[in-house]
């Protein structure tokens, strides 16, 4: 079954330029297919997953709105997209 792909009454997305969606869509799949599927046991193991932690900083999403210090300098708006993301795969 394909993944509900969502609702944007308020048209949010005409709001976002090429790279915010690019950086959205990148998370989403990594919650996608790395966090999801894994999510549920550490919840309720009381463990978290450290083995996502190099694959989250390869990706660039640690500090990625800061410019410099090896960091993405991405929008603020590409960063909260990221993390509605990340919350979206923690959320259970």
């Amino acid at each position: 079954m394909p993944a509900f792909p969502g609702v944007d009454f308020i048209e949010f997305d005409s709001l976002l330029n090429d790279e915010e969606k690019l950086v959205r869509q990148t998370a989403r799949r990594f919650v996608d297919e790395q966090v999801i599927p894994i999510i549920e046991k550490h919840n309720r193991e009381g463990s978290f997953p450290m083995h996502l932690v190099p694959q989250v900083a390869e990706l660039g999403f640690f500090g990625a709105n800061l410019s410099g210090y090896g960091c993405a300098g991405m929008s603020n708006a590409g960063y909260g997209l990221v993390m509605q993301e990340l919350e979206r795969g923690d959320s259970g």
